[in-house]
């Protein structure tokens, strides 16, 4: 047996300034460590292609597949992140095909673009489409490494079979096997939230309650001056860690500071945020909102403290004894030490080619 992993190399647009491409990076780096062979594939940025250019590029996509994927046989296995960077609406034959040749297919889903999408009623046409044929292409799959035992649930209510998932935990952050350099903290300094902040993905941002100082770090801010807001900038995933000097880190999502809600909102009950492995990674404790998949990780851990609204922060944090947060702290850095090495993706895999 010889295992295989999907590398996808990939242009850089502005999600160079999240942490969005990190999470597949780490991935590929953890597959390595496992004995993990490279199947690369370039991807390249098709932003300004034309509607026509684009279905020839779904027939294109195949070739390149079927070309790259030819030398796997019998009892290997081949580790796919999903949803892939270069897909085709036609990549269900590709699998299919790789089925009857006996290799075994393992999927890490990152996003389930029809959970996400299909709730949306402004989702467009192509994407709706999108959805359909991922969902077919994923049925192809031998094992599935899910983000936790509520994505787990709602794969199995639409026919998927639980013994073919397996639950991650939480999404690893590699910082090369370098320690990190921990600043000293008290839970009166900022809370941070880091990640994409336009308006239309992160409103909660441009509404955050007056009592609370806030730290934001990421792309497309544009809220007006206030005293307690603090707009730090935008940094690549490799230089935010270091950047990062607060309390907390926030885990919310949605238009509303009262509630997660909307499509972004509702996605959180059943996803792993990147952004949850980049506060622990770096040392911060966790502010996350109460029904979030991540609360009970949190909460088991004694990493943070979930709240049911953003306007419940000051009260808690003001009853957080200074002894408390640190034992919070503590805690954290066991967490960070693990997801800093690569262990929960790591034993995913181990499961997964057993």
């Amino acid at each position: 047996m010889t295992k295989y992993f999907i590398a996808e190399r990939e242009y850089y647009g502005n999600d160079k300034m999240t942490a969005r491409s990190k999470a597949r990076f780490d991935a590929d780096d953890i597959a390595r460590k496992e004995g993990f062979e490279p199947v690369v594939f370039d991807i390249p940025d098709r932003t300004n292609f034309s509607m026509p250019r684009k279905i020839i590029w779904q027939f294109k996509i195949i070739g390149t597949w079927k070309r790259a994927t030819a030398k796997l046989g019998s009892g290997d296995v081949l580790f796919i992140q999903c949803p892939f960077r270069d897909h085709s609406v036609f990549l269900g034959s590709v699998f299919k095909k790789l089925k009857k040749r006996g290799v075994r297919i393992v999927l890490l889903l990152h996003d389930l673009e029809k959970l996400r999408h299909l709730k949306n009623r402004n989702t467009s046409f192509f994407n709706r489409v999108k959805c359909v044929f991922e969902d077919k292409i994923i049925r192809h799959a031998d094992k599935m490494i899910v983000h936790n035992e509520k994505m787990k649930e709602v794969l199995a209510s639409s026919g998927i079979p639980e013994e073919k998932m397996i639950c991650l935990g939480i999404f690893d952050y590699l910082t090369g096997g370098e320690d990190v350099q921990e600043k000293d903290s008290v839970k009166d300094l900022p809370v941070v939230i880091a990640g994409n902040l336009m308006r239309e993905k992160s409103g909660y941002a441009y509404d955050l309650p007056s009592d609370v100082p806030f730290a934001l770090y990421g792309p497309f801010y544009n809220g007006e001056g206030k005293d307690n807001i603090d707009y730090r900038g935008s940094y690549p995933p490799e230089e935010l860690m270091s950047a990062l000097d607060g309390s907390f880190g926030l885990v919310w999502d949605g238009p509303s500071a009262s509630t997660c809600e909307g499509v972004w909102g509702e996605y959180l009950k059943i996803n792993n945020p990147h952004k949850t492995s980049l506060y622990l990674a770096s040392g911060l404790p966790v502010i996350i909102w109460k029904e979030a998949a991540l609360a009970s990780f949190i909460e088991s851990n004694g990493a943070g403290i979930c709240v049911g609204s953003l306007k419940d922060i000051g009260g808690i944090k003001a009853k957080i004894t200074d002894e408390e947060y640190q034992r919070m702290k503590e805690n954290t850095k066991t967490v960070g030490t693990r997801l800093r090495s690569g262990q929960y993706l790591s034993e995913a895999l181990k499961k997964a080619v057993s």
